[in-house]
């Protein structure tokens, strides 16, 4: 009885683990996508200034930041399956 509740808690925290790559693959097309020339057009002003930087150097620091936490999301998660 205890092998069939521990595979059943090794296929959910398996899925768990594939759904957390492909959303760090999508949030990662996203962020090429955004600071590439399609999204990144969009934000290529100077005039407004965020925190003292312009707009098209606060966008790309924001899309740094989102990558740095997607990543970092993406350690702890495997992180944790190899403490399982």
């Amino acid at each position: 009885m205890s092998k069939k509740s521990h595979n059943k808690t090794e296929s959910a925290f398996a899925f768990t683990l594939s759904r957390v790559r492909v959303l760090f693959i999508i949030i990662m097309g996203l962020t090429s996508i955004a600071i590439m020339w399609p999204g990144y057009a969009l934000f290529a002003s100077a005039t407004p200034l965020i925190f003292g930087f312009p707009l098209s150097f606060a966008w790309i620091i924001l899309w740094v930041i989102i990558s740095f936490a997607a990543i970092f999301g993406l350690y702890l998660s495997e992180s944790n399956q190899d403490s399982d």
